[in-house]
C-alpha cells in the first residue's frame, strides 16, 4: 500500500519511515513532503492510501492542504500530527475527515494502531494481515515460537478459532494425488480471501504430524464478531469436499470446536490427530465434529478396528504382505468378539472406506466373513505378485536432508517431498523425525537460521534482504523465528560478533 508523508522536519520524517518499515515492509513509501504545496503534488502524482501530515507546515498549513488533497484523491485516508498546543486544529481536522490523530513525539505502538484503522477496510491491507496471521500461527503450530512473543491483546490469546484437519483417503499415489490435493487447496484459498474481512482471518497451515489444516479466527474486540460468518465458511468447506468425492477419492473434515485463545486450538487440533483414524467408523467424506470424534473414542473396540483399517491401508501401500494379513487377522478376531462392529452404520462406514481408500467395492451390505475375505484377496492379488518396495531407510532420510540443505531458500514443505518420493507426508514425517531426532519443519528453520547467521557475520546485506536470501518475505516473521532460534535481534547478533 502507497503512502506520504508530509513534516517540515527532516528528522520526524525520518523516524516515522523507520517505524512504518518496522510495523510492515509491504507499506511502501512513494514520497516525502516538507511543506503543503509539496505534499499536494505528491497525492497529485501517487494517489496514496495514506497520508502522515503535520498539521504546521510552511507555505500552505496540512489543514488547507488536507482539505485539497480530499478532492485530488477522495480515496486517501489521512493521519494528522500535531503537538498539545495545536489540539484546536486537531479537532477542526478530524471535522475534515481525518482517519487519526497522534501527537507527538509519536509512539512506535500508536502510529502502528493508527495505520491498521485507517487501512482496515483496505482489501490489500486485509490480505496483508492475514498473511501475518499465517505466518505466526505456522511458526506457533509448529513450535518455532512461543505466545510468550505476542502482546496480551492480539489474536492468539483474546482471539477465537475453529480448526479442520483435511485428510484424503484414496487409491491415488504420487503426482496424481499431489496434483489433487494442490487444486483441492488452491479452490480453499480462493474462498478464504473471498470472505476476508477486518478482524477475521483464515489460514492453511501444516502440522508437525504432516496433515493439513484449514483454520479460521475471529477477534470480538476489533468490534465485529464473524462467529455466524466463520460458521458459515466451515460448512462451505464440508461442501466443497463432498465436491471432491469420486470413484477411489475421499475428503474428510475433522473440525474442533470454537476454541477462546491459539493454546485450546492447539490441543484441539493435536486430539483430533490422535483421533484421525476414527474416520473409518464415523463414515469419510464429510464434516466429523469434536463431540463426535470424542464419543467414538470411547468405544475401544471401535478405536481398535478403525486403526487396523488404517493400518491396513498403510500396509497395502507399502506392499508389507505379513503385516497387512496380520491385521486383517486382528480384525477378523475383533469382528466376532463384539457385536457392535456388525450394526449397519458401522458396516456402511466400514464399506465406505474400503471402496475410497483401498479399492475393494462391495455391492450391498455384507457380512463381516465377506468383508474378511474381500480384503484377503486384495492381499492375495496386490501384494504378493509384486517385489516389495523398499522401506525409507535412513539412507533414503539423507537424501531428504540433502535436498533440505540445496533448497532452503525455497518454499520448501514436507507435503511436495513426500509426493515426489511417493509416500504418504504423515509416513515421512514420522520416519524424518526418528531419524533426525527434530520435526521436518523445526529442521529447516534451524538450516534457515544457520544460513542467516552466516550472512549477518559475512556480509553487509539488511536484515530484509538476508530474510530473504533464507527462504522468508516477511522481515517481521524472520525476526520473530530468528529471536526464538538465537536469543537476540538479528542487528544485535551482528554488531556482537564484531
Amino acid at each position: 500500500m502507497k503512502f506520504i508523508i508530509a513534516d517540515d522536519e527532516h528528522l520526524i520524517r525520518a523516524s516515522i519511515r523507520i517505524m512504518i518499515q518496522e510495523v510492515e515492509t509491504s507499506w511502501d513509501l512513494v514520497g516525502e513532503a516538507s511543506n503543503g504545496e509539496e505534499l499536494l503534488e505528491l497525492v497529485q502524482e501517487h494517489k496514496p492510501s495514506v497520508a502522515i501530515i503535520d498539521i504546521r507546515m510552511p507555505r500552505m498549513s496540512g489543514l488547507e492542504a488536507m482539505r485539497l488533497g480530499k478532492i485530488i484523491s477522495p480515496c486517501t485516508k489521512w493521519i494528522i500530527l500535531s503537538g498539545y498546543s495545536d489540539f484546536s486544529y486537531a479537532q477542526e481536522a478530524v471535522k475534515l475527515g481525518a482517519s487519526e490523530y497522534l501527537l507527538k513525539p509519536i509512539n512506535p505502538v500508536e502510529l502502528e494502531r493508527a495505520l491498521t484503522n485507517t487501512a482496515k477496510d483496505n482489501k490489500e491491507f486485509i490480505r496483508m494481515l492475514n498473511q501475518q496471521f499465517e505466518n505466526s500461527l505456522f511458526a506457533l503450530c509448529n513450535g518455532l515460537t512461543s505466545l510468550k512473543f505476542e502482546e496480551l491483546d492480539s489474536v492468539f490469546i483474546q482471539g477465537w478459532f475453529v480448526g479442520a484437519i483435511c485428510l484424503f483417503d484414496t487409491t491415488m499415489t504420487g503426482r496424481a494425488l499431489s496434483d489433487l490435493m494442490c487444486v483441492f487447496y488452491d479452490e480453499l484459498r480462493l474462498r478464504m480471501n473471498r470472505q476476508l474481512v477486518y478482524g477475521m482471518n483464515f489460514a492453511v497451515v501444516s502440522l508437525p504430524s504432516g496433515d493439513m489444516a484449514a483454520i479460521g479466527s475471529w477477534d470480538p474486540s476489533k468490534g465485529v464478531d464473524c462467529r455466524d460468518q466463520m460458521q458459515h465458511f466451515f460448512g462451505a468447506l464440508d461442501e466443497l469436499a463432498q465436491s471432491y468425492q469420486r470413484e477411489g477419492t475421499a475428503v474428510t473434515i475433522l473440525q474442533t470446536r470454537d476454541c477462546h485463545g491459539f493454546e485450546s486450538l492447539n490441543m484441539q487440533l493435536v486430539q483430533l490427530g490422535q483421533w484421525s483414524h476414527l474416520r473409518v467408523i464415523c463414515g469419510i467424506g464429510r464434516r466429523v465434529g469434536y463431540e463426535e470424534l470424542e464419543a467414538e473414542a470411547s468405544v475401544p473396540a471401535k478405536v481398535k478396528v478403525s486403526q487396523l483399517f488404517c493400518s491396513i491401508k498403510h500396509h497395502l501401500h507399502f506392499r508389507a504382505y505379513l503385516n497387512y494379513q496380520t491385521a486383517v487377522g486382528e480384525m477378523e478376531i475383533l469382528f466376532q468378539q463384539d457385536q457392535r462392529l456388525t450394526m449397519d452404520q458401522t458396516k456402511q462406514a466400514v464399506q465406505l472406506f474400503m471402496q475410497h481408500a483401498l479399492g475393494i467395492r462391495m455391492t450391498g451390505p455384507s457380512s463381516e466373513d465377506e468383508v474378511i475375505h474381500e480384503l484377503r484377496s486384495l492381499g492375495e492379488l496386490r501384494l504378493l505378485e509384486i517385489k516389495p518396495r523398499e522401506p525409507v531407510t535412513a539412507d533414503f532420510i539423507e537424501h531428504v536432508v540433502q535436498y533440505i540443505e540445496q533448497h532452503y531458500m525455497d518454499d520448501v514443505g514436507i507435503g511436495q517431498i513426500a509426493h515426489q518420493l511417493n509416500v504418504s507426508a504423515n509416513y515421512l514425517s514420522t520416519q524424518f523425525h526418528k531419524k533426525t531426532g527434530t520435526p521436518f519443519v523445526k529442521y529447516l528453520t534451524n538450516i534457515r537460521m544457520l544460513k542467516a547467521k552466516e550472512l549477518l557475520l559475512n556480509t553487509n546485506l539488511q536484515v530484509k534482504q538476508i530474510a530473504e536470501k533464507v527462504g522468508y518475505y516477511s522481515t517481521r516473521h524472520f525476526t520473530k523465528l530468528f529471536v526464538e532460534n538465537c536469543s537476540s535481534y538479528p542487528s544485535d547478533f551482528r554488531k556482537s560478533q564484531v
